[in-house]
Order: C-alpha cells, then structure tokens, then sequence
C-alpha cells in the first residue's frame, strides 16, 4: 500500500476494514473496481464518525494508478429512496474522506446511492450534491447488485 491508501490506513483501526459492501439486502459489486483500495465499514468501532452523527454506510478508497485517486461515500438502501433523504449521511461521508485524506493528494468524489428502486440508475442527481473541498459534487444513484461506476 502507497500513497493515499498508506495514509488512510494509519487513520483508521483495521477492525473498521470491510472485504465487501452489503447491508440489510443492498450489495454493490466490486467488480472492476481496483485491487488497490479500503473498504470502510462506517458501523463498525472506530470509523471516523461521531457517536449518534449521521454516517454513510461505507467509505471506499481506491488508487487507480499512481497518480489517480477515488473516494466513495457509498448508502445502502433496500428499496425505493428519494436522494434528498439521504444526502445528509452521504455529506457526513464526503466531511469524513476530507478528514482522512492529506491535503496534497488530489482525489476524485464519487458519492454513491444504491438502492433497489432506482428508476434512473446511473444518472447524477444534479439537484442532489454533497460538497467536497469547496467544490459540490453530485450524488450518483445505482442499483443494488450494480458495479461501482468507473467515474
């Protein structure tokens, strides 16, 4: 592990560390997401979020190659979700990976909604952002058993 990863890692307990992302009938593939990457189970003790705080359900880290970084606050949702209900938890998501990435590394936001009644997967909810070092970032819907989208 290098870079952004290393320094991630030293932030948080390997305890908060998840293989996979799946809760309560909601799973997100992996499938082409880096090997180079952590799994930020947020439920568990220790992940960077204030007892009682609203939380995201995951946080992924991912480095594409040398210099290309990926952050995804990632909620789960069983069935049908409006995005502004969840915004909140995917703001406190964006507020965390700020808190566990230096500065100087430059990375790309990618906050996630997956849920299984989405009637427009895959598309950038333009109403519905987080913000993200002084920038706001739309919050991208997918369905449960989907990939990671690539960008």
């Amino acid at each position: 592990m290098i870079g952004m990863l290393a320094a991630v890692s030293k932030k948080v307990p390997e305890s908060c560390t998840a293989i996979s992302i799946s809760k309560e009938g909601c799973t997100v593939s992996l499938r082409g997401t880096p090997q180079s990457r952590v799994i930020i189970d947020c439920d568990r003790t220790g992940a960077p979020f204030a007892p009682g705080a609203h939380k995201c359900d995951y946080l992924l880290f991912a480095e594409v190659d040398g210099d290309t970084n990926r952050a995804a606050p990632i909620e789960l949702k069983k069935g049908r979700v409006d995005v502004g209900a969840s915004r909140n938890q995917l703001q406190a998501g964006a507020t965390a990976v700020e808190s566990l990435i230096p500065a100087e590394f430059k990375v790309a936001l990618l906050p996630l909604l997956a849920s299984g009644g989405v009637r427009k997967a895959g598309k950038k909810e333009a109403r519905d952002k987080v913000r993200f070092r002084g920038k706001d970032i739309a919050i991208r819907r997918i369905r449960c058993g989907d990939p990671l989208p690539s960008s």
